[in-house]
């Protein structure tokens, strides 16, 4: 098998897994229609939350209207029984 073939089959394999994520996973385009902020601001606000433990974050390869899939982050809260406040 050839370079590029061996390629060729490398990315199709990685284009065919895509993820489902649930519900309360939401990208940050999502996050910030929902709370009515700015790009900027909602990623402002998502990186504070990850770093203080209120939300976490997971990539999913999601499929793409120009492609066949793509890694996107996406952000759910954090429960709060998992809290010490």
């Amino acid at each position: 098998m050839e370079s590029a073939e061996l390629l060729k089959r490398i990315r199709d394999e990685i284009q065919r897994k895509v993820e489902v994520p649930a519900p309360e996973w939401k990208t940050a385009l999502q996050w910030g229609k929902e709370w009515g902020l700015a790009r900027a601001q909602t990623n402002q606000m998502l990186t504070a939350a990850v770093k203080n433990g209120i939300m976490e974050f997971r990539t999913f390869r999601i499929p793409m209207p120009t492609r066949a899939s793509y890694p996107v982050p996406h952000y759910r809260c954090v429960s709060s029984t998992n809290s010490s406040r």
